[in-house]
C-alpha cells in the first residue's frame, strides 16, 4: 500500500515514474533458456468396457424391465469372472417412446417404448477381456461402444516424464554453457504445466473387425485386440542465469 501511495504521489505531482514489475520473466543479465521434454511409452495393462444394451416393448415399464433383466444377467456372470462390483458401473437408464410415421394419414404415432442402459467396466487382466465382451454380447448387452485402453497407475509414469523433462532441460543447459565457453548459474525461473495422457481407445468400427477377424480358427482371439502403448509427454520451461 505505501508503494502503491507514493507512486499515486509523484504521479500527482508530475514526476516521471518507471514502470515497475513485480516479476521480470527473464533476468537483466546474460542467461539461458532451455525446454525440456520427454515421452515416457507404457504398454497398457487395463481396458474400460463401454457397453450398451436396448429393448423396445408396447409400454415403458416392460422395457426398463427387460434392459434391467440383461443388466442383471451380465453382473452375475461379471462377478463369476471376478470383476469386483467397484469396477462396475451401470447406474445410468433412460426411455424413450418409438415414433411409426403413417405417410397416408402424415402422422406420427407412438408405437412402443425403447429402454437404453450403459455399463462400464474396468478390466484389470487384458486376458479377460475377449471373455468379457463374448459376456456381454452373450447377456443380450447389443452394442458394444467402445474399449479404451489405459494403465492402473498412470501416477509412476507422469512422475518418470517429469523425471526425464528436468534432467532433459539441465542436459541442454550445461551443454550450452560449455559449448560457449561461459559458467552454468542458479535456475532463475522454472514454467511447468503438467499434461494429461490420453488412453488408446479403439472405435466401435474398429473392434466389430477385430471381432469379426478374431472367428478364424488358426488365430489367437486375444491378440486381435490391438494394445498400442500410451505416451505420458511432459516439458518444462526453465532459465538459467550465467556466471559472470
Amino acid at each position: 500500500m505505501k508503494l502503491k501511495s507514493l507512486v499515486l504521489a509523484a504521479m500527482m505531482a508530475g514526476i516521471a515514474v518507471p514502470t515497475l514489475s513485480l516479476a521480470d520473466a527473464l533476468p537483466s543479465g546474460a542467461h539461458i533458456t532451455t525446454s525440456g521434454n520427454a515421452i515416457i511409452k507404457a504398454s497398457p495393462d487395463m481396458a474400460t468396457l463401454n457397453i450398451n444394451v436396448e429393448v423396445t416393448e408396447k409400454d415403458a415399464a416392460a422395457a426398463k424391465a427387460g434392459v434391467d433383466k440383461r443388466v442383471a444377467e451380465y453382473f452375475e456372470f461379471l462377478k463369476k469372472n471376478g470383476i469386483e462390483k467397484k469396477d462396475i458401473n451401470a447406474a445410468n437408464v433412460r426411455t424413450q417412446p418409438k415414433y411409426e410415421y403413417n405417410n397416408e394419414t402424415q402422422k406420427s404415432t407412438i408405437v412402443g417404448y425403447t429402454a437404453v442402459r450403459s455399463v462400464e467396466v474396468k478390466v484389470n487382466k487384458l486376458d479377460q477381456l475377449n471373455t468379457l465382451l463374448d459376456g456381454a454380447l452373450a447377456s443380450g448387452l447389443n452394442e458394444i461402444s467402445s474399449v479404451q485402453f489405459g494403465v492402473i497407475n498412470p501416477q509412476q509414469y507422469r512422475d518418470e516424464a517429469r523425471t526425464k523433462a528436468m534432467q532433459n532441460a539441465i542436459e541442454q543447459a550445461n551443454a550450452l554453457a560449455k559449448g560457449f565457453n561461459v559458467q552454468l548459474g542458479p535456475v532463475y525461473s522454472i514454467n511447468y504445466n503438467a499434461p494429461n495422457a490420453v488412453p488408446f481407445p479403439i472405435s466401435p468400427r474398429n473392434l466389430s473387425s477385430k471381432m469379426n477377424a478374431a472367428g478364424a480358427q488358426d488365430l489367437n482371439v486375444n491378440e486381435t485386440y490391438e494394445q498400442e502403448s500410451i505416451d505420458f509427454n511432459d516439458q518444462v520451461d526453465v532459465v538459467f542465469e550465467l556466471k559472470r
